[in-house]
């Protein structure tokens, strides 16, 4: 069984994945994920995977009310990706807010850059104050 922060990292790889197709083959991606053997797929990495893209339309309006003089097309795919994962994890399931926020800020810090996961951080931090 995986970590918490192990399936979340593999459940952000597999939604970066889909950031780039219009509409994603949910079923092919994950197929080879599993072929290539790199990826471990569990319930919960299942859970954010689906749980994301089924809800994806509502929280990428979510996350544009809070993400100050920028739209969502000139965040980075990375920053978006983990933003989605933590509007969904806090807004859709019993994850604590506080740790949704420093597992997507520190996915950030992975695969994107410091400023990134600052501008991240504050753009949670706001969802967070107003929930």
């Amino acid at each position: 069984m995986l970590k918490r922060s192990e399936a979340r990292n593999n459940a952000f790889i597999l939604l970066f994945e889909c950031s780039f197709l219009s509409s994603p083959d949910r079923d092919e991606i994950l197929a080879l994920a599993a072929e290539n053997h790199e990826i471990v797929i569990d319930d919960f990495v299942l859970g954010i995977f689906h749980g994301v893209l089924d809800h994806q339309e509502e929280l990428d309006a979510e996350i544009s009310k809070y993400c100050k003089k920028r739209t969502l097309n000139r965040l980075s795919k990375m920053l978006l990706t983990a933003l989605r994962i933590a509007f969904y994890e806090i807004s859709r399931t019993d994850t604590a807010s506080a740790v949704a926020i420093n597992e997507a800020v520190n996915l950030i810090k992975t695969y994107d850059s410091p400023e990134s996961a600052s501008y991240g951080n504050g753009v949670l931090a706001s969802y967070v104050r107003e929930k």
